[in-house]
């Protein structure tokens, strides 16, 4: 009889148990204090609080979709506890990963190897193996279009995102101004730094943006740098993006600089080409970057009666467009078309152009392409004409700044 009554609590507690583990909440969400990054919320329906201290170091989940990572990079995922909420971020993942997730939103699933294990501050705690992770997250964890455009409007927008880039090369002796062995680093970089209130109380960023190519020959006229500290987003209620920018503009040196206002009006527009061969590549779209501009010059290098300091403007229109070839390379093209009003400037009176050819090889499981890049035309600071081949790497600055600061 006792035996009896023993089975028949033993069983009455472990009932007891499944019903008191909840299925899991989750949640999808942009965090744009600091360095702007998309939050995964795990809500385990506890009135009481996780134990930190018992819950350990961070745990190692990936995101997957029909058996395929998502994101490459481990470092890219990490955990924290918050109350009574396990939470994941993401920070560092290409633009590439970014819409992938969006596109496979419908069967992404989070995945732990060992499963989880909950402990709370009442000595309790819930158990998850790795197939209940699996099954209870699959096409919950997904990142719509509407959180995913503001995750990329903290960064300035895709225009930004999509060229945050830093790269670092060199210059063979035979294709140097200087002849010698150049060194070069190009760079571009958009960051939010704050909100301000629109024209219907909505918050709207406030972004710095810098962008550059220098070089061991300082005097080389394909070096330039522009540095933006004010950036406004005046889009509305427009699908593309448009922006105010305010900052200065000159080359490596600024023996020719000038302050310019900046406003521009960027969009996606259709693939052109598909060159993946049936290879599984996210193609991302071309963008667009249509514009004009108002400069005051402080310094210059003409000479003569041309010598003074101009007051004018510029019209211009960039594409962006990097196109990914087979299993593992990219073709990366660039073009900056402008016409400058001024006659001191542009006596011609024509349209000016410089353009980027380069062929990127990924190396696996960093964030980083070998680079073979091919620059001709005339920097728009300086009008100066030249061209230069590049040998090097490039990397997508939100996964290099990413897998640093998640080390």
């Amino acid at each position: 009889m006792r035996s009896i009554v023993a089975c028949v609590m033993i069983f009455c507690s472990v009932a007891l148990m499944a019903q008191e583990q909840e299925p899991l909440k989750f949640s999808t969400d942009v965090n744009t204090v600091g360095t702007p990054t998309i939050v995964i919320v795990i809500d385990f329906s506890s009135a009481v609080r996780i134990d930190n201290a018992q819950f350990g170091t961070s745990l190692d989940f990936d995101i997957y979709s029909q058996k395929e990572k998502i994101f490459v990079s481990s470092s890219i995922v990490k955990s924290f506890i918050v109350n009574r909420t396990l939470q994941l971020t993401i920070q560092g993942a290409t633009k590439a990963e970014i819409e992938m997730f969006v596109a496979l939103s419908g069967s992404a699933y989070l995945s732990i190897e060992n499963g989880l294990n909950v402990p709370f501050t009442d000595g309790t705690s819930l158990r998850f193996s790795s197939k209940d992770i699996e099954s209870q997250s699959r096409g919950k964890i997904g990142l719509g279009t509407e959180t995913r455009d503001m995750y990329f409007k903290a960064f300035g927008g895709e225009y930004a995102y999509a060229n945050n880039s830093f790269g670092w090369g060199m210059t063979p002796k035979s294709e140097s101004d200087i002849d010698k062995l150049e060194l070069n680093a190009e760079f571009s970089f958009q960051q939010m730094y704050g909100f301000r209130k629109g024209k219907a109380g909505e918050q709207k960023p406030l972004v710095f943006y810098s962008k550059g190519r220098v070089s061991t020959s300082s005097k080389d006229s394909l070096n330039f740098l522009y540095i933006y500290p004010l950036n406004f987003d005046i889009s509305g209620a427009s699908e593309a993006q448009m922006m105010a920018r305010l900052g200065v503009e000159g080359n490596q040196t600024f023996s020719s600089g000038r302050m310019a206002f900046n406003f521009s009006y960027e969009k996606l527009i259709n693939n052109l080409v598909d060159f993946t061969y049936g290879n599984n590549r996210l193609r991302l779209k071309p963008i667009i970057n249509l514009g004009g501009k108002i400069y005051k010059e402080f310094d210059n290098m003409r000479i003569g009666p041309d010598s003074e300091n101009e007051l004018s403007g510029q019209v211009y229109a960039n594409l962006y467009y990097n196109i990914p070839v087979m299993n593992n390379y990219s073709i990366i093209l660039e073009s900056n078309a402008y016409y400058d009003f001024s006659e001191k400037i542009n006596p011609d009176q024509k349209i000016r152009l410089n353009y980027s050819i380069a062929l990127g090889i990924d190396l696996p499981k960093t964030p980083f392409k070998t680079l073979f890049k091919y620059k001709d035309g005339q920097v728009d600071v300086n009008n100066l004409a030249d061209s230069n081949l590049t040998i090097g790497l490039l990397a997508d600055l939100e996964s290099l700044v990413g897998s640093s600061a998640n080390r």
